[in-house]
Order: C-alpha cells, then sequence, then structure tokens
C-alpha cells in the first residue's frame, strides 16, 4: 500500500502541475501564437488519432490491468505477457491501418470543402493512431507494474511543455507549418520512445507466452473481456470527442475555439477523476464481498461532496471566463462565441454531480447492460450533432455535448435506481442546486469594478466564492466539511 499511496500522491501532483501548464498553453499561449485553423488543426488531428487509437489496442489496456497478475513473474519474464499484448496490439494496428486507407477518400470527403487543411494532413493519422494507441497500452502495462510515475509526468508535463516549445518556434518563423506538425507529432513518439525504454529498464520482457497459464486463461476469454470494455472505453470517450469531429467538418477555427472552451469547463470535472481513481477499486471490492449498503454510502456522499465543490467551479467559471479571455487576450473570435463555455460548462456540472455513477455500473454484473446503455446514448448525441451544427453550428455541438451529458447520467442514475434501489440525493441536494444557480446569476449581475480585467476577476471571484460559502455554513448544508476544516486549522495552531 505505501507505493501505491506514495504514487498516488505523486500522480496527483503531476496531474495539477499538468493542469496548470495546459491551462497556461491553451488558454494564454496558443491562441495567441496560432491561427484558429492552425490551432484547429493539431486539435483535430490529435482527437481523430485518440479516437481511433483506443480502437487498436482491442481492449489491451483493460486485459493488462486484470489478467496480467496471473503471468507475473520477474523471474519468468512475466510469462511472456509482453508477446501476447505485441501480437494483440499489430493485429488491431493492421487492421484500424487497413480500415483508413480503405474508406480515406469518404472520411476526407466530409472535411474537404471547409477543413482543407486537415485533409492536406490526414495520411499523419496512421502513424499518429500508432503511437497514441501504444502509449495507452504501454502506460496501462507501467500501471500495471505500479510504475505509473514515469508515463503521467511525461502525458501531463512532458508533452504540455514540448507543445508550448514548438508552438514559440514556429510562431517566430523557425520552422514550417509542415515541419510543426511533424514536430506535434515527434512529441508522442518520443513520449513513447522513452516509456518503452523505461520498461525495458524496469522489467525482464519475453515475447513467448507460457502455453500452461494460457491454458488457464485462454486468448478468447481475454479478448471477449477486453473487447467488451474497449466497446465501453471507446463509447464514453467518443461522448466527449464525437462533437468535435463533427464541428471540424464545418470549420477548424471553430474547432479550436470550441476545444478551448471544452479545456475551461473540464476543470469542473477534475475533482470526480480523482475521486473516480480511488473510489472505483472500493466499489469493485465492496461488489465482490457483496456490500452494497456500503456502496450505496459511498455513491451518497460523493454525490455530495462532489456537487458542492462542482458547484463553485460551476460559479467561478461562469462568472470569471470572460476576464480571463481579456487577461489572456484572446482573438475577437474566441470572445464572441464565449456562450459555448457557459453551455458546455452545464454538461460538465451535470456529470459531476451524479457522482462516481460509472462505476457502479461498469463493476456490477450488469456490466454488460451498461455498455449497451453507453452505446445508446453515443447513438444518441450523434443524432443531436448531425442535427444541431448545421443548424447552430458550435452552439450545436455544445447544445448536444450537454445534452448527452444529461442524457446518459440520467440513464445511469435510472439504471441504477432500477437495479440497486441507490438513490443518493435529498432535500440538501435540491437546496444545492438552488444555491448554485442563484450564485451562478449574482455573478452575471454583478457590475464591472475596475476598467482591469485581473482586479473584476479577483473581486467578482471573491464575493461569488464568500456568498456560496457562507451559504453552505448558515444553511447547514454539508456541516461536516466545516468541522474538518475547522479540525484541522486547530491541529495547525497548536
Amino acid at each position: 500500500m505505501g507505493v501505491i499511496k506514495r504514487q498516488g500522491i505523486t500522480n496527483t501532483i503531476i496531474t495539477y502541475i499538468g493542469i496548470l501548464i495546459g491551462a497556461i498553453n491553451i488558454v494564454f499561449i496558443q491562441p495567441k501564437l496560432l491561427s484558429p485553423e492552425e490551432l484547429g488543426l493539431t486539435r483535430l488531428l490529435y482527437d481523430f488519432a485518440y479516437m481511433i487509437g483506443l480502437i487498436v489496442p482491442l481492449g489491451l489496456p483493460n486485459m493488462i490491468v486484470k489478467f496480467f497478475p496471473f503471468f507475473k513473474d520477474k523471474a519468468r519474464k512475466n510469462n511472456g505477457f509482453a508477446g501476447l499484448i505485441l501480437a494483440v496490439f499489430l493485429i488491431g494496428f493492421i487492421v484500424s491501418a487497413i480500415f483508413l486507407l480503405f474508406f480515406k477518400s469518404s472520411i476526407t470527403a466530409n472535411y474537404q470543402d471547409k477543413a482543407s487543411l486537415f485533409v492536406q494532413y490526414f495520411s499523419f493519422i496512421i502513424p499518429f493512431t500508432f503511437i497514441v494507441s501504444a502509449i495507452t497500452v504501454t502506460t496501462a502495462y507501467c500501471q500495471a507494474l505500479f510504475k505509473s510515475t514515469i508515463p503521467s509526468f511525461l502525458n501531463d508535463i512532458g508533452l504540455r511543455l514540448g507543445t508550448v516549445m514548438i508552438t514559440i518556434l514556429y510562431f517566430n518563423r523557425w520552422i514550417s507549418l509542415d515541419q510543426y506538425v511533424y514536430l506535434f507529432i515527434g512529441l508522442y513518439a518520443i513520449e513513447l520512445f522513452i516509456i518503452l525504454g523505461y520498461i525495458l529498464y524496469v522489467d525482464s520482457i519475453s515475447i513467448i507466452p507460457d502455453k500452461n497459464i494460457l491454458k488457464q486463461h485462454p486468448v478468447s476469454k481475454m479478448m471477449k473481456f477486453g473487447l467488451l470494455l474497449c466497446l465501453a472505453s471507446f463509447a464514453s470517450i467518443a461522448l466527449r470527442k464525437i462533437d468535435v469531429l463533427f464541428l471540424g467538418t464545418n470549420s477548424l477555427e471553430l474547432v479550436a475555439v470550441y476545444t478551448t472552451a471544452i479545456f475551461i469547463a473540464s476543470f469542473i470535472e477534475v475533482p470526480l477523476g480523482a475521486l473516480e481513481r480511488i473510489s472505483h477499486t472500493k466499489i469493485a471490492d465492496n461488489f465482490a464481498k457483496g456490500n452494497d449498503n456500503e456502496i450505496h454510502k459511498i455513491y451518497a456522499e460523493s454525490v455530495k461532496y462532489l456537487l458542492i465543490i462542482g458547484g463553485l467551479l460551476f460559479i467561478g467559471i461562469n462568472t470569471c471566463t470572460t476576464y480571463v479571455y481579456q487577461i489572456g487576450q484572446l482573438p475577437n473570435l474566441y470572445i464572441q462565441c464565449l456562450n459555448v463555455v457557459y453551455i458546455v460548462s452545464i454538461g460538465a456540472l451535470i456529470n459531476i454531480s451524479t457522482g462516481i455513477n460509472s462505476a457502479i455500473m461498469f463493476y456490477s454484473k450488469h456490466y454488460v447492460l451498461g455498455t449497451l446503455l453507453l452505446l445508446g446514448t453515443l447513438l444518441l448525441t450523434v443524432i443531436l450533432n448531425v442535427v444541431l451544427i448545421p443548424i447552430y453550428g458550435i452552439y450545436g455541438a455544445a447544445i448536444a455535448s450537454a445534452a448527452g451529458s444529461l442524457i446518459y447520467n440520467f440513464a445511469k442514475f435510472t439504471f441504477i435506481y432500477y437495479k440497486f434501489k441507490f438513490q443518493p440525493y435529498n432535500k440538501k441536494s435540491l437546496l444545492i442546486f438552488i444555491l448554485i444557480i442563484g450564485c451562478t446569476l449574482l455573478g452575471q449581475i454583478l457590475p464591472d469594478w475596475s476598467q482591469y480585467a485581473i482586479i473584476n476577476l479577483i473581486t467578482k471571484g471573491s464575493i461569488i466564492t464568500g456568498v456560496y460559502v457562507l451559504a453552505l455554513y448558515q444553511f447547514k448544508l454539508s456541516p461536516e466539511i466545516f468541522e474538518m476544516l475547522m479540525s484541522r486549522f486547530n491541529k495547525a495552531k497548536k
């Protein structure tokens, strides 16, 4: 447990440093140094490669987590588990590459008129997909070895610093756009080579799987498990990425604006991600023990605390984003589409306010039904994008995203209530929602205090935070939080 706890703390620190670097890069650097079309190109290339890259490994990351412990034996070079991984990965990549080559003209036809720059660089998708998917697999292998710190550092900090550097090089015209794209993809290739080198350094590798272990855990059994969860993972990520791919058929400039808005709204969901890394293991363990009461308790507490924290972040983003854009001196196109941030932030608030419902759905015996539910929601979201984007453009994508979040989380809530009779909300939950709406409206009607955006940000941000926290305390909506804070404060004084 010491190793897990230590790496968990380290990874959390790395994540938040990476978020800070990412915020500076995405909000203050790239929009000013790249044209909207150039920025949209890199983000569309990555999102497209990432989506295909989820399919390439054929569920390997999930297979590694579940089945590596049965092969793990450093003295026997982990019984050739690496060879099994390599074989499945290569099969997945070859199939995906053939698919991309065969349907290249059909895919690029959708982008030819309004995103011709993406079509020009579409040939980069195949090697980029290989690299991105290989990073996903090798990172999962490192996690199985309890050696996750290096991949976390490379992904959260290394890549973002590298992107800042090559963006500055391109802005100063020291490199061409072609070279910028080469270097952008090259950063991921460097990450992959470092992770591979790290695995060879810390682990013993063999590419010949042990036949006796394969008899106990047949490849067919592992593939069935991996493919099912691969489908769920793909659908889950697609819910977040599909709007970008559809929007790219209209305009690369709007992709840049939209992905910036999504990044800002994603701050609301950071606490959910942090909690899920801890809670998933507990949920799975309690399901194995048949301890439904403990699962219900974890579910209810996650909803309460995440609603409070997510609500504060939602209020802050809806009050202060306009000043962040002004401080960053973003181009007019970003400011004109500021309302996109507000729309997608609603989806983020919905997602965080429903707690750890995904863990309950996918770690229960009903995970197959959960996967079907997820696929149904994805299909509905695709339809919403197809219908709304031609009519409302970037706002159509934002509405589809928020609607998808609402539909999916309502479906998960209904599913969990029907199967387990878990209901995590109470009267206080309703009061917190009302408080969030009230403070958000207050943030909108408060006047600007200065001609300087930084002063308005600090002043209005402080006022709404104070009102929110004071109301939580006054109406005793979460007294245990204040008791915990007071306890720690008293200990610090001593």
